[in-house]
């Protein structure tokens, strides 16, 4: 089995080096409303969906690269309107704006009224764009305003940092389930309906990560180094993945499918024994919530993951 896709998104809802809180720029960036500075995903503005973000290839590797380069930006399309930039460089005395995701408060780096006026236009209601500021490694995560733990209570000693991902900085999935999952739809769904950032392929049957319990992903890298991910949870599935992500249309596959087989319920996760009945975000329980991939934090940091990298769970 190895890696055969590696995906950042920068902006939450929409050959990579792993840091202690996932790849360099993943989710670190968040769209969130002007008054409150209250998240917004693609569960409550699918169309965003249809904005393209777009980073130089020097953000990816080495150890602030990018950053030190005044030019380098990230760049924002949407339909309508355009493109529009946003510096990497952070301000020698930014702005920061007190912010909500899901249960973490704190304080994010606002990247200014021109980008907010663009994306405000674009979504038709007042909303900021805002860049996570903390500072990863460092002792004190939990004392930090500007940083964020990661759901704590699923993964093995230390401290794992994340930015604006729903809870975790590593979302694995497996294409043999989806390859399973697509010959019960009408019409087949790709992968990025479920917006993982690690994507496994190989001789392995589908769905067979639900006997994996929490073990951990052993990447072996091109040097004979290795590098592992801890597999914390099985990731439940809001509504985002009904969103098509090239149209931004909503539709009821397929988590419809899903709920034939795929929910906590079918599933037996009282077997996990601190799965069983667990609130999740949305609310309710993982009995009647579905499931696709595994949430994951790594062990090392620093490592270069790549495609084509193999992997071994143990």
């Amino acid at each position: 089995m190895d890696i055969s896709r590696q995906r950042v998104s920068g902006l939450r809802s929409l050959v990579r080096e792993g840091r202690n809180y996932g790849f360099p720029y993943d989710r670190c960036w968040m769209i969130v409303t002007e008054a409150e500075g209250r998240f917004v995903t693609q569960r409550q503005e699918p169309k965003l969906a249809v904005i393209e973000a777009h980073m130089p290839e020097a953000a990816f590797v080495g150890d602030g690269q990018a950053e030190a380069d005044s030019a380098a930006a990230l760049t924002l399309a949407a339909p309508g309107i355009g493109s529009i930039k946003v510096p990497l460089k952070t301000q020698a005395t930014p702005a920061w704006k007190h912010v909500r995701c899901h249960d973490w408060k704190g304080d994010a780096i606002d990247e200014g009224d021109v980008v907010a006026d663009w994306l405000s236009t674009f979504l038709k209601q007042r909303v900021r764009l805002v860049k996570y500021g903390g500072v990863p490694g460092a002792a004190g995560l939990d004392e930090d305003c500007h940083r964020r733990s990661s759901a704590k209570g699923w993964y093995s000693g230390g401290q794992s940092e994340t930015a604006f991902s729903d809870a975790f900085p590593f979302l694995v999935t497996f294409q043999a389930s989806l390859n399973d999952l697509n010959q019960r739809l009408e019409a087949p769904v790709s992968m990025n309906r479920f917006r993982p950032n690690i994507v496994l392929d190989g001789e392995q049957a589908p769905w067979a990560e639900d006997e994996w319990g929490m073990r951990n992903i052993r990447v072996q890298l091109s040097q004979g180094n290795a590098v592992d991910l801890e597999l914390c949870k099985p990731c439940s599935r809001c509504t985002v993945p009904l969103v098509e992500q090239e149209t931004a249309e909503k539709r009821l596959q397929p988590i419809l499918a899903m709920k034939d087989f795929r929910t906590g319920k079918h599933l037996g996760f009282d077997k996990f024994g601190k799965y069983a009945d667990t609130p999740v975000y949305r609310g309710g329980t993982v009995i009647n919530t579905t499931f696709f991939g595994w949430d994951a934090v790594p062990m090392q940091i620093g490592s270069v993951i790549s495609v084509g990298n193999s992997v071994t769970i143990r």
